[in-house]
């Protein structure tokens, strides 16, 4: 069975959507999302959204972090 996808240029303010006969009675998965993006964030050089870490540096409220001991490094043999 194929899927079943309308486009709408101007979204009326209530669809009605008939269902095959041959989804009737079957569980059946109804999407809507909008096909442009509504709000595009600003960037950083780095790739990060514009504030985030301003948002973000400090907000932590739960018991203070603590690095565990990392143990001891691996000797490893020497390359050729």
């Amino acid at each position: 069975m194929q899927a079943i996808r309308q486009i709408y240029q101007d979204t009326p303010s209530v669809i009605h959507i008939d269902i095959p006969e041959a989804l009737q009675h079957h569980p059946v998965e109804v999407i809507v999302r909008p096909l442009e993006e509504t709000s595009k964030q600003e960037l950083d050089a780095n790739g990060w959204p514009l504030g985030f870490f301003e948002e973000t540096v400090g907000a932590w409220v739960g018991e203070p972090l603590e690095r565990e001991p990392q143990g001891e490094y691996e000797q490893r043999l020497e390359l050729e």
